[in-house]
């Protein structure tokens, strides 16, 4: 933290965009107006006298006039290379680099002697990553001019890049003997003894340049910093101290010393310089959000949201605290006022990536997950290299139950942001979610590296060792994560888990147990109890169990739900449902109670209500395909047929490739006169996603049947018989197939063992045809 506030801002690369000043450009436009009628009118054709202006302009800090100025100089006299050189150091004072670059090659092209600009040439050369061109140029320059310390300094820099630190160090020696009075010089010259390793001599150095130049910042921060490191803290405080003192505009001392204060458990001195920075720099909008973002930083949230809060009230133009605390206001429930600070940023910057993906978290947050889709689709779409656009739509397309581009708009976020800790995190929850241990292992360590005070990358790095059989790897895991959270019951309840896969029932109850009274309302403790239970064979202590948590927590609907679950294994049938009534009650849109309530209402010959309660939790979850299925199964069930067509033709428009719904509906077009075609269409997307599947081969040789594709057909009804010998329909299918192919023998076999299965059923009547016509009655 304090190294990081020493670094000042380098040139950028020499594809660095220009910024855009609106400003400037209406100047600009003014000024190239004027010189276009001045022009016009004859009234001055001399370069001499462009460039004279353009001095002008430049030293009263008009840079872009400066630039139209010599640009019309250069115009009238190309081959100026004087011209060319201010055009190119006035460019360079507006950061555009690319612009400033091209007109210094253009100065050296035609006055190579002009050494300023063959340094200036090579600078630009360094920070755009042209380290050996650089170093090039600087032995040109020193060549003709070898007392020249700059370009000695020059050559000492580009060593450095190219790591040739010995080299380097030579040069920055021999610069401070040609120039033994320049502060820079020895400040540059410790840097380089602190890269060797040598902080004695990168101390005397700083030493050095802050008695040559007591008035930059510079030294006194550098000393601070290498004091904070020899943990000699008293010695940099006062060097901070001191650099506040000497630059009392600069945000960096005061940030140094909050953070000095900060290490050393001095939260209210850190606090108090960091007020102090808000208070005496109230224009510099990073002095004014240090302290918010500390207070964020230490999680101290209640503070952030306060002291954003008055940031927001006092900045209204600031963007970028305005979204901070509409950020704030989110994660805090607090929507409405949200909304309005991002509809109110919307309207002034209808584009803001950032505004965007606020509105699309609010859209999500009210359940508008088509609507939060295409907001987030819209900020991706302007900010391709925003990671929190790209995170926050993997969050909707996993609301709407597309899990694939959910994960992949996730890989998205952390390969453009690799310390987003919440991209990692959700890319682990669904490594999990399909025991995918290899991928949960990666991402959990990736976790763990990005959040390494976070309990969640050592839980699920120890799932992912435990899903691949390494309980030692998992233990230890485990017990990182007691060091982090100590009070916390994950610890004990991961190591229930544990212990029980280990098969050490009565540790992992105890594990379990201590969990329980480490935070009574924990269901994942008793859920561990009651697997213990299980696995010991004692279902009526299960039972009991949950009976009692009940009785302690009256108003769980999971309990409820879990309670229900063990009284149907134990076929307390009116007693289960009498506990997802209540589970209902207490959660009007408890999804898996209504879920298991419906099958439990079909299990008692209630279809009716059974259906009904499908419907509604449907109506809940109309992205969740498997109660659709389930629906669908049911109306087959009672004989519905056209409304189980309908429900898996609804699944497929969510869901295409559902292997499970493909199959179903390619059978029910089969039975019901449908398209031949279509039903072999779904029946080949089934067995592509079902290859294992008996009734999946089957559907598709049923298809082939009725497509005329009786070779095809065989082999792929043979494997769903050999897989399942007693499944009627699968033998009378596989005789049908024998009789188009003439085996008469093997099609008799197989008619009449699905016959013998049960001689009373639809299937053996039309298996009964297929014998008479193979007898030719």
């Amino acid at each position: 933290m304090l190294l990081k506030s020493l670094m000042k801002t380098g040139a950028p690369g020499l594809s660095s965009p220009p910024r855009r000043n609106h400003a400037a450009m209406r100047t600009g436009f003014v000024a190239a107006l004027a010189t276009a009628l001045l022009v016009t009118a004859g009234c001055n054709r001399s370069p001499q006298k462009f460039t004279a202006k353009g001095d002008q302009a430049y030293q009263q800090g008009k840079y872009a006039d400066a630039v139209l100025y010599y640009g019309r100089a250069v115009q009238l006299d190309p081959r100026s290379g004087d011209a060319h050189f201010k055009l190119a150091q006035t460019h360079m004072k507006m950061k555009s680099w690319p612009a400033a670059f091209a007109e210094l090659q253009r100065t050296v092209e035609l006055q190579p002697n002009n050494w300023d600009a063959q340094m200036e040439l090579g600078r630009l050369e360094l920070a755009g990553g042209r380290k050996n061109e650089a170093r090039d140029r600087a032995q040109l320059i020193l060549k003709a001019n070898p007392a020249n310390a700059d370009a000695h300094l020059f050559l000492a820099d580009a060593d450095v890049a190219l790591g040739n630190t010995d080299e380097a160090l030579a040069e920055a020696t021999e610069a401070i003997k040609l120039a033994p009075n320049r502060a820079a010089f020895y400040f540059n010259l410790s840097q380089l003894y602190l890269r060797l390793g040598k902080p004695k001599d990168a101390e005397e150095n700083l030493l050095k340049s802050r008695s040559l130049d007591p008035k930059s910042d510079l030294s006194y921060m550098a000393l601070g910093a290498l004091y904070f490191q020899q943990k000699r803290i008293p010695e940099a405080e006062k060097q901070f101290k001191t650099a506040i003192e000497v630059a009392p505009q600069d945000v960096s001392p005061r940030s140094a010393l909050a953070g000095l204060y900060a290490s050393q458990g001095q939260i209210e001195q850190s606090d108090q310089v960091l007020t102090d920075a808000k208070n005496q720099l109230s224009t510099n909008p990073t002095a004014y959000r240090m302290l918010a973002d500390a207070y964020l930083s230490r999680g101290q949230m209640d503070k952030a949201m306060a002291e954003f809060a008055s940031l927001a009230a006092k900045y209204p133009n600031d963007f970028a605290v305005q979204k901070t605390y509409a950020q704030l206001l989110i994660l805090n429930n607090r929507t409405d006022e949200a909304a309005n600070i991002t509809e109110s940023i919307l309207k002034k910057t209808p584009q803001d990536p950032e505004a965007m993906v606020l509105k699309g978290q609010l859209q999500l947050r009210q359940q508008k997950t088509d609507e939060a889709v295409s907001t987030l689709q819209a900020a991706v779409k302007n900010a391709p290299d925003n990671a929190m656009a790209h995170y926050q739509l993997g969050l909707a397309y996993m609301v709407k139950g597309n899990a694939q581009q959910a994960e992949g708009e996730w890989h998205e976020a952390v390969r453009l942001r690799p310390n987003l800790a919440e991209g990692w995190l959700s890319l682990a929850k669904a490594a999990a979610l399909r025991s995918d241990w290899r991928n949960l292992e990666d991402f959990s360590n990736q976790l763990k590296k990005y959040a390494p005070n976070g309990a969640e990358g050592y839980l699920l790095h120890a799932t992912a060792r435990m899903g691949q059989g390494d309980a030692v790897g998992a233990e230890a895991d485990l017990m990182n994560l007691q060091k982090i959270a100590p009070q916390s019951p994950l610890y004990l309840l991961k190591m229930g888990e544990l212990r029980l896969a280990q098969r050490r029932a009565a540790e992992a109850e105890t594990m379990f147990r201590q969990a329980l009274d480490r935070d009574p309302n924990s269901l994942e403790a008793v859920q561990g109890l009651v697997r213990v239970d299980a696995f010991l064979k004692k279902p009526a202590e299960a039972l009991k169990l949950v009976q009692d948590q009940t009785e302690k927590h009256p108003n769980s609907p999971e309990l409820y739900l879990m309670l229900a679950q063990l009284q149907l294994q134990a076929k307390q049938l009116p007693n289960a449902e009498a506990s997802l009534n209540r589970a209902i009650d207490l959660k009007k849109d408890y999804v898996s109670a209504i879920v298991l309530l419906a099958q439990l209402q079909n299990a008692n010959g209630q279809p009716a209500k059974a259906i009904s309660l499908y419907q509604r939790a449907i109506e809940l979850a109309p992205r969740d395909t498997r109660i659709q299925l389930q629906l669908g199964g049911l109306y087959e069930q009672i004989g519905n047929w056209q409304e189980a067509e309908a429900i898996y033709q609804k699944i497929l428009a969510l869901e295409p490739e559902n292997p499970l719904a493909a199959n179903n509906l390619a059978y029910l077009l089969l039975e019901h006169g449908g398209s031949p075609s279509v039903a072999l269409t779904m029946a080949q997307t089934a067995r592509k996603g079902l290859p294992n599947l008996p009734n999946a081969a089957d559907t598709l040789g049923w298809a082939y049947y009725a497509n005329g594709g009786y070779t095809v057909a065989a082999p792929l009804l043979e494997e769903a018989v050999k897989a399942t010998p007693n499944n009627q329909a699968y033998r009378y299918h596989l005789g049908m197939i024998y009789q188009k192919l003439n085996d008469a023998t093997r099609a008799k076999s197989e008619l009449e063992k699905a016959i013998a299965l049960n001689p009373s059923s639809p299937v053996a009547e039309q298996a009964r045809k297929g014998l008479s016509a193979l007898s030719g009655g």
